[in-house]
Parts: structure tokens; C-alpha cells; sequence
């Protein structure tokens, strides 16, 4: 039986379409928002006739950072109730639609303040394990498992509360070789010490975790309110972005303390250098970062919540690609070039561009940090009310903080040593192809008979072994065929 023309021709070529920094076009949209639920002992802020928390964060999904809008992807959350995110999730998805939106039920643990959370949006992320971190004063890591005593220079004050949470989050059509990792804290607020030691602990203990519980190359973002009240001074900021503490200690990644191959420094995305470092603040009256701080909405003081980034999340200390902080070299909606259209990465305070002087609240005429959202449903102004504090307990609507806003690029990584081999035919004679790269990659395999015209035959993820399997049914009466394999998968 003749089973196929291409027993006189046949070429297999693999062509792969992506690179080293370029982009697949996908970006994910990952905010951190303080929600005051807890504090309040009230959900009303989201079920209110309002809708002032979902208002703002359907906002943020209109809103440009540089020439980019899009719907939120993934929310970290703290001062929860017990209801907080399911509330959440139902008045977001009466926006977007059933089933757009979910949380984590993982739970975490709390002395008080409420506990964190994450909600996120199941058509574009997927979490693959979350969990709690220990709480009080010996949480700091060694390379054995065992937890010693964090370094309290001023005699600690109980250490870490509220358990940090970390949650492994993979893209939706990717492989795990584009996991990146989200801690999510509530650090100790003004019952810690002068020393803020209570806050260098969980610093200590999310650090630690990173380094020997994370996966070499992980791609991870420090997130949350972490009441940082004395400015970029605090030891827990010092810690999280590898300087020098005031008890003398170095926790930059090639120091000889903390010296490892896993990355776990952060970096600054406020920061206006480049490459990208730290930034200095002071949270008091004559400051000249106020275009930093995101608390509070009534009355602009500080800046205690951030979004920390290590190496990988930056194409400038990382070639290899996977989820990383896109850049903004273009904001058209800042006319007057306020502060925040001055960052070279696309990040932001939601609320907040540096028009605002310290002590404004949010609803300021001379706020024009959404401007692109004057003449948009809802509007700048409607926004402006919604995301400040109004009220309290049953009664309350907004936060007494801004959210803060991140633009990730999902970047191709270069699979590894990638082939395509022909295994020839079947007895049923359908031609068999075998792709072998790294683990867990998307690729897609096009054919041709004539190396111009080319068709989509299928795409799917390499297996645990590297291995991608396709088979061809329709090579009846042809004497050539050309295949090629492409990455990443659109």
C-alpha cells in the first residue's frame, strides 16, 4: 500500500519565531490594594450601593500606564474580613461576566488586622500553590530548614503577626517556566517599635523563604502594605532591597551574610535610575518623593505600601525572559509630565502621578493623575470619590490607601537546545514528528508544501521528559513537506 508522495522528498526545518527579549504581546496587569475591610469591621465599601472598591479597580482596567489599558489580572488584598473576598469577587464579576474572577481560599494566619489575600482573574492566571508563612520572632530560614530568631536591633516586639502569604502564579497558556511567585504582607503598623523591628522580621522572613524554599531563577515581587511609617530609613526596606541595616548586617545578594545563587534582592520600579535601584523618602513635610506615597486617601502623608521586584523581573538583569516589569518610555495621557510619567518602568500609585502636594486628598482639584479617565465610565471624578475614605464601620466607602499598579511583560524564554525529528509513518500512514526542547514549553508545529504557504497543524507543551509528539494526516499525493516548529505560542 502507498502511503505518501513524500517518500521521494521530504525536509524538516525548525524555525523559531521568537527571541531573547521580545515580547508575546501579553502583559499582565498585578495590583496591590490595602482595602480597610478589616479595620472597619465592614464589607460596605464593596456592597454598598457605591461599589466604591470595585469601582476603583474597574477603573484601574481603563487606565493607561504609558500606552497600555487593560483589566486587572491579579489583586493582592489585605484588611480582610471573613467575607471580604467572596464579596469582592461577586461585585467584580457582575462587571466582567460569571466566573471571570475567583480568590484563593488558602487561609492565613493572624493575630489581628485581618489577614491577606488574593483575587485574581481565571482567564489569565492560574495559581499553582499558595501558602502561609510563620509568624512571631523565630521566622528567620537557614539553609538546614531549621527557623532562628530574627535580628531585632532594638529587642523586637513580638516579630512577625500576620502570617505573609506567598502564592506561585503561572499564565494562563504557559508553561512552568513562567511561574513567578507573590508575597503579599501586612507588616506590624505603629505598634512596632523606633526600630521597626517587628517589620526587619518579616523582611527577614520573606527573604529567607525566597532564598531556600523558592526554585533557582525564580521571579518574585515583594508585595503589600508593609507600614513602612520612617521612610526608606526602615530596616525592613533596607532588607527587602539588599542594603545595609542599622545593626550592621549586609543583605545585598553577594554579600558575605547572604551570599546565594538564588536571587532575592528587590529592586525599586519607582526608582528613576537605570538600571533600576532604591528610591529615599521621609514621610514628613518637606519631603520631595510625595509622588511616591499611597497613603492616605484623605489626607496624603506617606508612602507604606510597595511592590519590590528581584533581578528576573527586569529584562536589564535578565535576558533569559519569563514575567517581568515592562518599561514606559511614553505616557501621552501626562502632558504636564508629572513624576510618575518620569519612571522607566510601568508602575505606578493608581491615583497618585505627583500632582497632588502632601496632605491632598485624593478628590483635590489639583489631582490630575487620571486624566486619561475624564470623559470614561466611570470618570476621573466619580474615581476620585470612590477611592477615598469616606465614613467608618458599617457606614464606610474607599480606603485610606491608593492602590498601586504594575504592568508585567510575559517575555519568551529561549528553550533549550530545541530539535524537530521526523519519525516517519505509522501504519496507518500518518507521518509522526517528535520536537525535543525544555520542559513544560509551548511550541507549535506549521506545515507547507512549498515553503511559501504555511498552515497551523497544532501546538501543545512539551512534557516532563522535553518531549512534543505531532502527527501529520494529510500528506496523501504530496512529494514535499516542510515543517517548522515556533514558540511561544500566541
Amino acid at each position: 500500500m502507498k502511503r505518501s508522495g513524500l517518500r521521494s522528498v521530504f525536509l524538516v526545518v525548525l524555525c523559531l519565531l521568537g527571541g531573547v527579549g521580545a515580547s508575546s504581546g501579553k502583559v499582565l496587569r498585578i495590583v496591590s490594594y490595602n482595602l480597610d475591610c478589616a479595620d472597619q469591621n465592614s464589607d460596605n465599601n464593596l456592597n454598598a450601593s457605591t461599589h466604591s472598591l470595585p469601582t476603583v479597580v474597574a477603573a484601574i482596567g481603563l487606565h493607561h500606564i504609558g500606552t497600555n489599558a487593560q483589566p486587572v489580572d491579579v489583586l493582592s488584598v489585605e484588611e480582610l474580613t471573613t467575607s471580604t473576598l467572596t464579596d469582592f469577587v461577586t461585585q467584580l464579576n457582575a462587571i466582567y461576566g460569571a466566573g471571570t474572577y475567583t480568590y484563593d481560599p488558602t487561609p492565613d494566619a493572624n493575630t489581628g488586622g485581618g489577614p491577606d489575600g488574593l483575587i485574581y482573574n481565571t482567564l489569565t492566571v492560574q495559581v499553582v500553590s499558595a501558602r502561609a508563612l510563620k509568624t512571631g520572632q523565630t521566622v528567620l530560614l537557614q539553609a538546614n530548614g531549621t527557623y532562628v530568631a530574627a535580628h531585632s536591633p532594638g529587642n523586637g516586639v513580638n516579630g512577625v503577626t500576620r502570617a505573609p502569604m506567598v502564592y506561585q502564579l503561572r499564565p494562563v497558556g504557559f508553561g512552568a517556566a513562567y511561574d513567578f511567585y507573590l508575597y503579599v504582607s501586612h507588616a506590624r503598623s505603629t505598634s512596632d517599635n523606633s526600630v521597626g523591628d517587628a517589620r526587619y522580621a518579616e523582611a527577614q522572613a520573606v527573604r529567607s523563604d525566597a532564598k531556600y524554599k523558592l526554585p533557582a531563577g525564580a521571579h518574585i515581587i515583594y508585595a503589600g502594605d508593609w507600614n513602612l511609617f520612617n521612610g526608606s530609613g526602615e530596616n525592613a526596606y533596607k532588607c527587602l532591597t539588599g542594603q545595609i541595616t542599622s545593626d550592621g548586617l549586609n543583605w545585598s545578594d553577594n554579600s558575605a551574610l547572604w551570599a546565594n545563587t538564588n536571587q532575592t534582592q528587590g529592586f525599586d520600579p519607582m526608582s528613576k535610575a537605570k538600571p533600576v535601584g532604591t528610591v529615599t523618602w521621609s514621610n514628613v513635610a518637606g519631603d520631595n518623593a510625595t509622588y511616591l506615597y499611597n497613603d492616605s486617601t484623605t489626607s496624603l502623608t506617606s508612602r507604606i505600601d510597595i511592590q519590590l521586584m528581584n533581578g528576573p523581573m527586569f529584562a536589564v538583569y535578565n535576558s533569559q525572559g519569563g514575567v517581568q516589569l515592562a518599561p514606559d518610555n511614553a505616557d501621552p495621557y501626562d502632558s504636564a509630565d508629572y513624576p510618575s510619567a518620569q519612571y522607566p518602568y510601568a508602575f505606578e500609585t493608581f491615583g497618585n502621578n505627583g500632582s497632588l502636594p502632601r496632605g491632598s486628598p485624593a478628590s483635590s482639584t489639583s489631582n490630575h493623575a487620571l486624566d486619561d479617565l475624564l470623559h470614561a465610565t466611570p470618570s476621573a471624578t466619580a474615581v476620585y470619590a470612590d477611592i477615598q475614605l469616606t465614613g467608618s464601620g458599617s457606614n464606610f466607602t474607599g480606603s485610606d490607601h491608593y492602590p498601586i499598579v504594575g504592568d508585567y511583560r510575559i517575555v519568551p524564554i529561549p528553550p533549550a537546545k530545541p530539535w524537530l525529528m521526523a519519525l516517519g509513518f505509522d501504519a496507518k500512514g500518518t507521518f509522526q514528528l517528535k520536537l525535543s526542547g525544555a520542559t513544560n514549553t509551548g511550541f507549535g508545529l506549521m506545515v507547507s508544501s512549498n515553503m511559501f504557504n504555511w498552515s497551523k497543524l497544532g501546538a501543545g507543551f512539551t512534557d516532563t521528559n522535553g518531549w512534543l509528539y505531532w502527527q501529520d494526516t494529510n500528506t496523501a499525493g504530496l512529494t514535499n513537506r516542510f515543517y517548522r516548529a515556533y514558540w511561544p505560542l500566541p
